[in-house]
């Protein structure tokens, strides 16, 4: 596998990872974003290709694929996860689950961090469990997961780990 070194502008850097980890996952593609929300709505995939990801509910196949997930997330992975899931519903700017779970880089290491889960939840069709705001006029982008995602992730949690 070639080493690849590539200069990205400083202010940049946190989009080149979210770029980044969207590739990893296999899909390149734009999702459209609803002003104020974060949740990824129906999206226009590159090259005609159709996005089969779904969205998490409570389903017992929600469960089962929660589980298969958490047991793949590595230790910052799982910190992040858990920051997000004992506070659902509270937005968090990447600066701050850095700082709380101890990820280096700031918000470029979180945007990092979720590279691999969101290549593991592709693998399932599913999105990340988190959604996502991306910071305007240079405001920090955001990050949470809904009271039902955490629950769910919970659950998943205390099966594996216990």
């Amino acid at each position: 596998m070639p080493d690849i070194t590539v200069p990205v502008p400083d202010e940049r850097t946190a989009e080149f990872y979210q770029f980044f980890g969207r590739w990893l996952a296999g899909s390149l593609q734009q999702e459209p974003e609803i002003p104020g929300e974060g949740s990824p709505g129906v999206t226009d995939t590159l090259k005609g290709q159709h996005d089969n990801r779904r969205h998490w509910t409570g389903s017992d196949d929600d469960l089962e694929d929660a589980e298969h997930l958490w047991g793949k997330f590595n230790k910052r992975a799982k910190g992040l996860f858990n920051l997000l899931m004992e506070d659902p519903g509270r937005r968090y700017t990447g600066r701050q689950i850095a700082e709380a779970v101890g990820i280096p880089n700031g918000a470029n290491g979180v945007a990092g961090v979720l590279a691999w889960p969101g290549r593991y939840g592709y693998q399932v069709e599913r999105y990340l469990p988190t959604s996502f705001q991306d910071g305007e006029d240079g405001n920090d982008s955001c990050y949470w997961m809904e009271p039902e995602v955490a629950q769910l992730f919970s659950k998943a949690k205390a099966k594996l780990d216990d």
